[in-house]
């Protein structure tokens, strides 16, 4: 009994022992490659973590790779700015600038994968992916050599010359995969950033934005709206810019938002083309752009050309980059918002309690006006109407009247119209407030339709029928009826 519990104990410990080694064989065993039989008699020996070399970044004069894409260099140009040779003098991203010199200044090998370097092709290390030669400011030479991703996961085969194969971490080599397009800044445009904890200025404020484009005849502009830096108005537009080309209308806060934001972080999906000629210029259709974009941004400007569109995206190019961009369409709205797309439907959102007063004048021989005080918890309108000789202030239903009001504002902005009216309007409503006059001019045009001059200037149409609402609903009002709010 005691023997065969002996002989039970001995069997399993040298089970043990072959399943230890099967699994440390099969985490350094290479990927799989056609002769499975060659691959089967791969052995391989064990170490910890090892340091290969260790070397100040800053002693990095250059750095040569090649690898699939090609090959380039990144040299020193001068203390801590290193740029790739043949991009000197254009912006590189200095994120990954940085990536490769941390790569190439030292070299840690997490296993030994081999001994010798008898078979490279196991460790795809006969045709290597990336060759490396990195250049320290002493004269020492290092070189490193990129096979094939190890089975065992985050893991590449890679060789430095002394005759080993070793596993070391793909994050530690993948840079020298990269082509190199990588290394150049493909973000057009980032914030400044305060300089001092004491500087307080907004980087991020927009004062416009101007919008030009091939297929309209006129620009749009976005503007700062300064109603937002005084506490003193009270405006019922709560984004913070209004469009005032090609007409005044205050904008939706969330349809407008990446037409307004999308110029923070601006990055392309790739580097198309580095310092275009004239004639790729031309090809590209830079010589007469579908778009361009004038951000006035506090802290820097940034002007934005689209040339022509590509088959997911469009060719763009912007101020201090000798470099034309590919852009994903989402990433440049500019290219295609209309007017409409960005504005809320109301020709105006003057707050019922900054008026001071409201006249309403049907035809030129019938107004009323309107005189307004107090706010929620006191307000009170009063009116007089020349046609009918009331010339003192006859109290009126302040309720009935803020439905009335609120059906003006509901005044549609339908349709963008900028060709040039002056006949005489059927109604004007003309709004005083501590934000200024706007004066509302309905002129009626035809097919049902009426144009809105607003301010004097021909703006947008409405249909015919909110007009003839509005002229029934001022009679509701001043004979305590109620308003009819459909059109």
């Amino acid at each position: 009994m005691k023997s065969n519990v002996k002989l039970l104990i001995g069997v399993t410990a040298a089970l043990v022992i072959l399943i230890g080694v099967t699994v440390v064989l099969l985490v350094l065993k290479p990927a799989d490659t056609e002769d499975d039989a060659q691959v089967s008699e791969t052995t391989a020996s064990v170490n910890e973590s090892r340091l290969l070399y260790e070397k100040a970044r800053t002693d990095i004069e250059e750095i040569a790779v090649r690898n699939e894409s090609g090959s380039y260099k990144i040299k020193k140009y001068a203390d801590d700015a290193w740029f790739v040779e043949e991009f000197a003098g254009l912006v590189h991203n200095t994120s990954n600038i940085s990536s490769v010199l941390d790569q190439a200044c030292t070299f840690t090998a997490s296993k030994t994968a081999a001994e010798d370097e008898s078979d490279l092709a196991l460790y795809g290390l006969d045709a290597p992916r990336a060759d490396v030669t990195v250049t320290f400011g002493d004269g020492t030479v290092k070189t490193v050599s990129v096979g094939v991703d190890a089975p065992s996961g985050g893991l590449t085969y890679a060789s430095t010359g002394d005759g080993k194969v070793y596993a070391v971490k793909s994050t530690e080599v993948d840079t020298f995969l990269k082509d190199k397009f990588y290394y150049l800044s493909k973000t057009v445009y980032t914030a400044k950033t305060a300089e001092s904890e004491s500087d307080t200025t907004d980087y991020r404020k927009i004062n416009s934005i101007t919008i030009k484009r091939s297929d309209i005849d006129y620009d749009i502009v976005l503007t700062y709206d300064v109603r937002q830096d005084s506490d003193e108005i009270i405006s019922g537009n709560s984004s913070t810019h209004i469009m005032t080309e090609p007409v005044r209308l205050d904008l939706n806060p969330d349809k407008a938002y990446n037409v307004l934001n999308n110029v923070f972080g601006l990055t392309a999906r790739e580097v198309a083309v580095i310092a275009p000629s004239d004639e790729t210029l031309t090809k590209m259709g830079f010589d007469d752009p579908i778009c361009t974009v004038d951000f006035d941004i506090v802290g820097g400007n940034l002007h934005f050309v689209v040339g022509s569109e590509a088959e997911d995206g469009y060719f763009c190019m912007a101020d201090g980059f000798d470099m034309i961009f590919l852009f994903d369409k989402e990433t440049v709205p500019w290219v295609t918002v209309m007017p409409t797309d960005i504005t809320m439907p109301l020709i105006t959102s003057t707050y019922i309690y900054a008026i001071n007063t409201l006249d309403v004048a049907v035809g030129d021989d019938d107004t009323t006006r309107f005189t307004l005080s107090g706010d929620k918890d006191d307000f009170a309108v009063s009116y007089t109407r020349e046609k009918t000789g009331a010339s003192e202030n006859t109290a009126l239903d302040a309720d009935l009247f803020k439905n009335f009001y609120q059906y003006f504002l509901k005044a549609p902005a339908e349709e963008i119209y900028l060709t040039e009216c002056t006949d005489p309007a059927r109604l004007t409503v003309t709004v005083n407030s501590d934000m200024g006059t706007d004066v509302v001019e309905f002129i009626p045009s035809t097919d049902r339709m009426s144009v809105v001059r607003l301010n004097g200037r021909t703006s947008f149409r409405c249909r015919t029928v909110y007009v003839d609402r509005l002229a029934e609903n001022l009679d509701n009002l001043l004979e305590g009826r109620d308003i009819i709010t459909t059109w």
